[in-house]
């Protein structure tokens, strides 16, 4: 499966291992890394819920500019975290591109007979905002806290048991599952010799979707009976003690909650 789709195997695999190893940014000496998992997750959680519930684009900005605040406090590259977090609501967008047209308002522009509308773009690009911020929110949590500390932090909350394992698993194996296609599509590109394109592509991933298909299930076969055998029949168990909370993390959970009350209060209040 050389050309196109190769290419765009290659492409995600690489994504998928640039966001497992984000860990190493855990290490660094910053303010989000210094919090206690569970606040970490329960104050960037009231924060995407902040965004969510807003309906004006400057308080949709205010809590971007929060989350640029916190990145740049936690020693996260802007750039980086930018990078992570613009693929989804640049879809988003797109998804929603039709509502500039749709939304009666008064008319900015006319392309083909259809007129954008103020009411129309400013839509669009609230609803970009609000994804942006919470795509960043939630990257920004990755970024800080180590994976482990997340699942510790969900048993420490009280989280059911079985989302708690939804979670870890597929954390810890969705990776391994597009390593096994980069290694289906690099057998076949040994025994191919030239450049394919799209259609011969296509051909190919016919001809091993079957077979990765049979290999994901036998991998996911042997990842169960693995971890029966280290005793994962019982619930996971956090892999760290919790701490006394610092008035860090108390400054911290103060601010989500001023920013998901004022939020709330901007949105209902006539």
């Amino acid at each position: 499966m050389s050309g196109v789709l190769a290419r765009t195997v290659e492409t995600i695999t690489g994504a998928l291992r640039a966001v497992f190893a984000a860990e190493r940014i855990a290490d660094a000496d910053g303010f989000l890394q210094r919090r206690d998992p569970r606040v970490a997750l329960c104050a960037l959680a009231a924060l995407a819920l902040g965004v969510v519930l807003t309906r004006t684009l400057g308080v949709a900005l205010c809590f971007a500019a929060l989350t640029a605040a916190l990145a740049r406090l936690s020693a996260v590259p802007l750039r980086r975290l930018f990078a992570r977090s613009a693929v989804v609501p640049l879809v988003s967008a797109l998804v929603v591109l039709p509502q500039a047209v749709l939304l009666p308002g008064d008319a900015l522009l006319r392309v083909a007979g259809l007129a954008v509308t103020d009411a129309g773009v400013a839509y669009v690009l609230l609803f970009t905002v609000r994804v942006g911020v919470g795509v960043a929110l939630l990257s920004l949590l990755v970024l800080t806290t180590p994976f482990s500390a997340v699942v510790a932090a969900l048993r420490d909350l009280r989280v059911p048991v079985a989302l708690v394992w939804v979670v870890a698993v597929t954390y810890r194996y969705l990776f391994l599952f597009f390593d096994e296609l980069q290694r289906l599509v690099l057998a076949r590109n040994s025994r191919t010799t030239g450049e394919t394109g799209l259609r011969g592509g296509w051909r190919d991933a016919r001809r091993i979707a079957g077979t990765f298909f049979l290999r994901t299930l036998d991998r996911g076969e042997r990842v169960g009976r693995g971890m029966r055998a280290r005793g994962g029949a019982r619930p996971p168990s956090p892999y760290g003690r919790s701490r006394r909370l610092d008035a860090g993390d108390c400054a911290l959970l103060a601010l989500a909650g001023v920013a998901v009350v004022a939020s709330g209060v901007m949105r209902w209040s006539p």
